[in-house]
């Protein structure tokens, strides 16, 4: 099959002369590439409509000055009063820093930008003001703000530096670890290289001493011998001084003389340029008029061949880099491919051997399982014996046969379920089914499980909307006490009610679900009756402590009880509300639901608030929701045993709160600024004195 892939991939690269030449030529993913791809690289560094080959340029390469026709690409850091140095950065980032090892501003320009101020972002906003920059060409139609390629490549400069700063942090955590196994080895080699060097000093001055008490007669003769030697040197320097003084001099003569024959040759040849450039300037002017008449002339022809072959030029252009960006993506999945294939024929091979194992271990263990219970044999005894009993009980009734028996026995074992293993409880849920199917046809009974099942059903929407009710209400009250901080004065502490953590609402919810009489729009499956004992001893009872196990009794004997005794002595499974699992079943959902909703719910609330502006960021949702959606969404999942955090629904029900919080929010931070503003402009018509009537004397 990989071979096929190849043929089929190999055929799509037609124009490609040599492809193991340009296989190699690829930059293979190294342990370096690993460490730097791990950090988040900065947005905005390649402009829209830029080359392909820029995206794959580096953050410390400038872009080029591409030859291309008039407006093809324009070249913007970012919309008008947005902070690009902050943006571009990504959300995820820690904020940048000062730089001291750039005190002047040498490498990056750190020039102060009108149109990406924040604090101006109203003023050109106004309609005369951003109709009058499109016009001069300081901003787009969209609202983004134009900037030089020079001013373009310095803000990727400024990203190269922050994003390396980060890969920095990132590599000195691997040295340190490295800088420690190095620091000890260098140890061990200094200490041994400095026994070494102490050892071969001892060596050296022993064989000095053993020397110089050898030849002490020969090395002061040789001493004798240098002290004349030094003396016939110093004579001879003090001739050569003398001899180089005299030569300096006649040297010195003779070039002053030589000097002032040059200067008059150069004033000669001085005369002689002038008259020349004088002649030269007056012909250059002469032709200088012909040659502009002559490229007036030529202009206008060759402006229009100009465009039309720019024009062409970028197309080819982009074209060849597209075609070698595809080039290079096919010769890699060809290498992916390959390397997948092999990791994929391994792994199918592990997978039979597992399954034929994994075979052979469940035959092994079904046939011990049914040796020692017995079987399937087992089973149609129990059930055999069921209907048999269940005939003698009904014997008389209309339409009553040891046939019909059989089948209701079978159907009734199948649909009896007891949590908690209790055999005589599962017993007896059967008989009560059979009983109901004597009485009541076939389509009652699926008319009852469709009332049970919408029960179930609406029960799960009422506990949902309390659910997503309380979650809204806390996560709100929890936010606003953030977002309206440095606005609103904060209340006494003996007024502050504290807000419950996020876990508490999980409490609170098994707290209305689990009361006695719920809350009044709520569906119950019945009150918890304690009922007393039929019979009080008035002796003391045994403790059971030494006393022998109960016996167990079969199946088959607990068959024959069930159908023999009354049906008042054996436990109602309906009436009884420990033994109905879905009720506890969908509590526990609920109560998931309710935790991880919460804590999804308070973290993008938190992540959308902008405390230091006083706005939110609204959330995206692809599907718009309303109330009763998100209802029916969370209680499906609830119902169907789907709550975790992978699940589709979660995410949009959290979507969905988190937007109604925040939209709330902002409005009512806008209603906020409103009064602020009244309330200033109030104080402003105010006068600081205000006379009073004056009365005449």
């Amino acid at each position: 099959m990989s071979s096929a892939k190849t043929r089929s991939l190999e055929s799509e690269l037609g124009s490609i002369a040599d492809i193991d030449i340009t296989l190699l030529t690829l930059r293979k993913p190294t342990d370096l590439k690993k460490v730097i791809d791990s950090v988040p690289k900065p947005i905005r560094a390649v402009p829209k409509n830029g080359l392909p080959l820029w995206y794959r340029l580096g953050l410390e390469s400038k872009l080029p000055v591409p030859k291309m026709p008039e407006g093809k690409i324009v070249f913007s850091r970012g919309k008008i009063g947005e902070d690009v140095r902050r943006v571009g950065l990504g959300s995820d980032a820690p904020a940048p820093t000062f730089d001291l090892t750039d005190p002047y501003c040498n490498n990056v320009s750190y020039d102060y930008v009108a149109l990406h101020d924040p604090h101006l972002a109203h003023h050109f906003a106004q309609k005369l003001a951003r109709k009058r920059m499109k016009l001069l060409g300081y901003c787009t139609k969209d609202g983004r703000a134009v900037c030089s390629l020079k001013e373009f490549n310095q803000y990727r400069k400024y990203l190269y530096n922050q994003f390396m700063d980060r890969v920095h942090m990132e590599m000195k955590k691997i040295d340190e670890r490295a800088r420690d196994d190095l620091t000890l080895k260098k140890v061990e080699v200094d200490v041994f290289r400095r026994q070494q060097i102490f050892v071969k000093a001892e060596r050296a001055r022993e064989h000095m001493e053993k020397v110089t008490k050898e030849h002490a007669d020969e090395w002061a003769e040789k001493k004798r011998l240098a002290k004349e030697q030094e003396k016939k040197i110093q004579e001879r320097m003090k001739y050569l001084a003398e001899f180089n003084a005299k030569q300096r001099k006649e040297r010195a003569s003779k070039a002053r003389e030589k000097q002032n024959r040059i200067k008059q040759r150069v004033q000669a040849a001085a005369e002689m340029e002038l008259r020349r450039k004088i002649t030269m300037i007056r012909q250059w002017r002469t032709n200088e008029r012909k040659r502009l008449n002559r490229l007036k002339q030529d202009r206008e022809a060759k402006q229009k061949w100009k465009e039309d072959d720019a024009n062409n030029k970028w197309k080819a252009r982009v074209d060849a880099q597209n075609q070698k960006i595809q080039e290079e993506a096919i010769l890699l999945k060809l290498y992916t491919d390959d390397m997948n294939a092999a990791a994929m024929r391994r792994a199918k091979r592990a997978e039979i051997c597992a399954y034929n194992t994994d075979l052979e271990l469940q035959r092994i263990r079904l046939a011990n399982f049914k040796l020692m219970h017995g079987g399937d044999l087992k089973a149609a005894k129990l059930v055999r014996k069921m209907g048999v009993e269940f005939e003698k009980y009904k014997r008389g009734a209309k339409g009553m046969s040891k046939e019909l028996a059989q089948r209701l026995a079978s159907e009734a074992m199948t649909m009896a379920v007891s949590t908690q293993g209790d055999a005589l409880m599962t017993l007896g849920q059967a008989r009560t089914r059979m009983d109901i199917e004597t009485l009541l046809p076939s389509a009652p009974l699926k008319l009852l499980d469709e009332i049970l099942e919408s029960s179930i059903r609406e029960f799960a929407r009422r506990r949902v909307h309390l659910l997503l009710r309380d979650i809204q209400r806390m996560v709100r009250l929890r936010a606003a006490v953030v977002f309206f901080g440095n606005i609103r004065p904060a209340p006494k502490k003996r007024e502050l009610k504290q807000p419950r953590r996020v876990h508490q609402i999980a409490s609170e919810l098994s707290g209305h679900i689990g009361g006695a009489g719920g809350r009044s729009g709520s569906i119950a499956f019945g009150e918890v009756e304690n009922i007393p004992p039929v019979t009080i001893f008035d002796t003391e009872m045994k403790s059971i402590k030494d006393r022998p196990p109960t016996p167990v009794p079969s199946k088959t004997k607990l068959a024959e009880v069930t159908f023999i005794d009354r049906l008042e002595d054996l436990p109602d499974p309906i009436a009884h509300p420990s033994y109905l699992p879905e009720r506890k079943k969908l509590l526990e959902m609920v109560n998931a639901a309710a935790r991880q909703i919460s804590r999804m719910v308070n973290q993008r609330v938190h992540d959308g608030m902008d405390v230091t502006i006083g706005t939110v960021t609204l959330p995206h949702m692809r599907h718009p929701m309303e109330w009763g959606e998100a209802v029916e969404a969370l209680a499906s999942a609830v119902v169907d045993n789907r709550v975790n955090k992978d699940n589709a629904e979660i995410r949009r029900v959290s979507e969905f709160l988190v937007h109604r919080i925040l939209r709330s929010l902002l409005m009512e931070m806008k209603e906020e600024k409103m009064k602020m503003k009244q309330r200033a402009s109030s104080e402003e018509q105010k006068d600081f004195y205000v006379p009073s009537n004056v009365t005449a004397g």
